[in-house]
């Protein structure tokens, strides 16, 4: 009977799509209480909504406010949002655009089109047009520089990715790692095979034959746009208000935007390329954008021309998340249905809050109809090998920002026949369907891995996010090595620096009579006590330096680089340490222990020197 009524129901949902999606009766109120819901829990002050069906909008609707001060609500007309990322499809249509026209060509080595700077050669491979629509550059990632604080820091955009090429860490099109110097490279180049401001050309091709009246790359937003523009908050108990945010790698997420506006820009990729009598794209050129290119593993989504695969539910999904620090945004598209969806948020808590309520529109509306694949019997033994930890691939590795490689992690562990994946936001868990597959328990959602050679786990991949993969890190670089090293040290220097001095005054004041052995000489009490004052010294002033982690991103301020000088000190006083050791073995009068208690010191300063190397915190590296 239970089955009966599931398959019924099933069917119904099924049949009712179409007019539920036309049906404002039941698309509105749903998405009222989803989105409305997310302001409260999430602490948002506002929201923008739009979404499409069969070339026309179905539903726009502003939520909250874009001044929360004033109390001036959200207007989906004229109301504009940062769209973060979502603006790097105006540099991936462009290219295709150009490509179409016969001006470029994927498959030649980009440094023929760059005229100021070139890519260092690696691995024996030039690097593509399709490698970097499809985030297979090889790139190391930059956080360093990402925003402005205003706009006169802001460069041509030639200088900004001569003077920030990052490393190339992987060779191109083996794994997908999310490139933001590649899509700016990529605007670059059609600057250079356009002879105008990447901006210049969005405007001509894009915005305004698309009637975007309120949209814009520039920055700061032309005068008569600024009156329009949402508000960005921060939320900690309350709603601050924060500052424009200014994107020096502009055609990587620098974009302002209506959600009306975004209407007709989807109903143009809905409609074959075609807005009213302005063709954006040719259709066989946007059926190429939507083509798979590359795929981490069969039961993952694959790699697209610009575009990113964001199917669920087993529904054909296409569209690109964006998110600054204040705005996070989502345009997804569903082109077997028609249906284009636009969400935006104008606050720092709303990270999560796109991706959530789009989840609820496809479950509603789009339903998965696909059976759960079965389980496969394993034993726990079997289960273990995938057991570990696992760092995204996106992370600085040549700069101080590169323990940011920590905050992207999951914990994957073996529990009752299931893999539970934990992340900083939830738990997970999985049960296998093949022998690199596994399920989630209650959906159909994907988390595959690949294996070496020997048959060892090295990698893994979530089904929906096709741009990134996950490492499975070593001993070595395990937050729970680091976290060991960092505490151990942290221990000995506090040891040192207050209670070493305090024992030896102790001893000198109250302790009478001849003692058989001599204490440590001053000389290498003082150089051990000086290094593990300097670690103290720097652990503080980086910590305090990295009280708001997003300040970063607009550069190292002075204090930070002065404090950087420390380490460099550090190297010396371990060795003057090491060198005091000799001394200190070489002499019977010394207490057994106090020379075993010095080679630790020694021993655990060259630890703090591996991490501080580690972590390129020694030198300047910025």
């Amino acid at each position: 009977m239970k089955l009966s009524i599931h398959i019924i129901t099933f069917l119904f949902c099924l049949s009712l799509q179409a007019q539920h999606l036309n049906d404002s009766t039941d698309l509105e109120p749903f998405m009222d209480g989803v989105i409305n819901t997310l302001l409260v829990d999430e602490h948002i002050a506002g929201a923008t909504l739009a979404i499409v069906h069969d070339g026309k909008i179905i539903l726009k609707k502003g939520y909250g406010y874009a001044d929360y001060e004033h109390r001036i609500p959200v207007d989906p007309d004229k109301s504009m949002f940062r769209i973060g990322s979502i603006t790097k499809m105006f540099v991936w249509t462009s290219v295709m655009k150009l490509v179409a026209e016969g001006k470029l060509d994927l498959n030649a080595d980009i440094n023929t089109y760059l005229k100021d700077f070139k890519v260092p050669d690696a691995y024996n491979q030039p690097l593509t047009l399709t490698h970097l629509l499809t985030h297979t550059p090889g790139f190391e990632d930059r956080v360093l520089g990402l925003f402005a604080l205003d706009s006169t820091s802001l460069l041509p955009l030639g200088e900004i990715l001569e003077k920030e090429m990052p490393e190339r860490i992987r060779p191109p099109f083996k794994q997908a790692s999310y490139s933001n110097h590649g899509t700016g490279i990529a605007a670059y180049i059609v600057e250079q095979v356009t002879g105008i401001p990447f901006y210049e050309y969005a405007e001509q091709q894009f915005i305004k034959p698309l009637e975007m009246e309120y949209t814009s790359l520039r920055q700061p937003l032309p005068a008569a746009l600024k009156k329009y523009m949402s508000n960005g908050y921060k939320y900690s108990k309350e709603f601050e208000r924060m500052n424009f945010e200014y994107v020096p790698l502009y055609p990587v997420g620098a974009a302002s935007a209506s959600a009306n506006d975004m209407t007709h820009w989807m109903l143009a990729y809905l409609q074959h390329g075609r807005y009213n009598n302005y063709q954006l794209i040719d259709s066989a050129t946007l059926v190429r954008m939507r083509s798979e290119v590359k795929r981490h593993h069969p039961q993952v989504n694959p790699m697209l021309l610009g575009f990113m695969d964001i199917s669920m539910n087993g529904v054909k999904v296409f569209g690109h998340g964006g998110d600054t620090f204040w705005f996070h945004s989502l345009m997804a598209l569903i082109p077997d249905h028609n249906v284009g969806f636009f969400i935006s948020f104008n606050t720092n808590t709303g990270g999560g809050a796109y991706e959530k309520a789009f989840r609820s529109f496809m479950n509603r509306y789009f339903p998965d109809s696909t059976a759960w694949e079965k389980p496969i019997d394993v034993t726990p033994e079997w289960l273990n090998k995938f057991s570990g930890e696992y760092e995204i691939n996106r992370y600085p590795h040549s700069d101080i920002t590169k323990i940011s490689s920590l905050f992207g992690r999951i914990s994957v562990t073996v529990s009752d026949h299931k893999l539970a994946v934990s992340s900083p936001q939830e738990t997970k868990y999985f049960v296998p369907i093949d022998s690199t597959t596994f399920r989630e328990e209650f959906s159909n959602e994907k988390l595959a891995f690949e294996l070496d050679g020997s048959g060892n786990v090295i990698h893994a991949y979530d089904r929906l996010f096709a741009i990134f993969a996950f490492d499975k890190v070593s001993f070595i670089k395990a937050a729970q090595t680091h976290t060991l090293v960092f505490a151990v040290v942290m221990i000995v220097a506090l040891f040192t620096v207050l209670y070493w001095p305090f024992v030896a005054l102790a001893r000198k004041n109250y302790v009478r009579g001849s003692r058989t052995k001599q204490p440590l000489s001053f000389p290498s009490r003082l150089i051990a006590w000086m290094n593990y004052f300097l670690v103290l010294v720097f652990i503080t002033g980086l910590i305090s330096s990295l009280g708001e982690p997003e300040d970063l991103v607009y550069g190292i301020s002075g204090s930070l680089k002065a404090l950087l000088v420390i380490p460099i000190i550090l190297i010396f006083t371990t060795v003057g340490m090491i060198i005091a050791w000799i001394g200190i073995v070489q002499h019977k009068t010394y207490a057994v222990r106090s020379r075993i208690f010095y080679a630790l010191l020694c021993l655990v300063s060259l630890v703090a020197l591996w991490q501080l190397n580690y972590w390129n915190l020694i030198g300047f590296n910025y």
